[in-house]
């Protein structure tokens, strides 16, 4: 079988852009190329992308990947702490361009669900303390993530899937709405978001949307009955518990 990216983006779980870092920076995928100069996938090619992917979910650098993908039984090592720290000192020594180039070339070399998993959202938590000075890095912090975040949903809003909304519902932290969201980018989804939490919810004026509601705490049975009155009113409503 022969993929356009496209296609091969979305059998692997992998953004486009992030495939095309792997071909040019790293060299672990080389596709073949059409007479007009488009990229066409393997079969064997997903097979190393999920390699690829295999090895990256485990926090090695892409950088160090290449070696591994023919001594598959080196041992394992974890880059994600490497990072955050080396984000975490930059923040402190107020290097915000630079800190900002650092997660946008992440958000090219590392999958974007496993960014924030292992990358951003603890990150965020090292910078958590209701001190002045903290919560006014914390603030910077997620001011990058916003922006980065926003360039992403940009760069999704000619794809060809679903129209999606998400938002915030009993949540505290408005953050997490744009967390989620960035986790769901380069999925050939368009994606809005509602950056503040709405006191009062109500999807039915969207009917012909998917929601996402972004919400912490229990779903308590009168929590539970809304969410399946909006699911009657909407053409797809998901709840996305933190």
């Amino acid at each position: 079988m022969a993929y356009s990216i496209g296609e091969f983006a979305r059998l692997c779980g992998i953004n486009a852009t992030t495939l095309r870092a792997w071909q040019r920076r790293y060299g672990l995928i080389k596709p073949l190329r059409t007479d007009g100069g488009h990229r066409l996938y393997s079969d064997d090619d997903v097979q190393q992308a999920l390699k690829i992917l295999d090895w990256v979910k485990k926090g090695v650098p892409v950088s160090q990947v290449k070696p591994l993908l023919a001594r598959p039984e080196t041992r394992r090592t974890n880059n994600w702490l490497t990072l955050q720290e080396s984000m975490l000192q930059r923040l402190k020594e107020g290097k915000i361009e630079s800190l900002r180039q650092q997660i946008y070339d992440a958000g090219r070399e590392y999958p974007r669900p496993e960014m924030v998993t292992e990358v951003l959202r603890p990150l965020r938590s090292k910078v958590s303390a209701n001190i002045p000075a903290i919560m006014t890095l914390r603030e910077v912090l997620d001011g990058i993530i916003i922006s980065y975040t926003s360039f992403c949903l940009e760069g999704d809003k000619k794809a060809p899937g679903d129209n999606y909304l998400i938002t915030g519902w009993h949540l505290s932290d408005p953050c997490e709405i744009w967390l989620e969201a960035l986790k769901r980018t380069g999925q050939g989804q368009r994606i809005d978001v509602l950056p503040v939490p709405p006191a009062t919810l109500a999807p039915e004026i969207f009917p012909e949307r998917k929601w996402l509601l972004v919400t912490t705490g229990k779903l308590t049975a009168a929590r539970k009955k809304q969410i399946e009155l909006w699911q009657q009113q909407v053409i797809s409503l998901d709840v996305i518990p933190l």
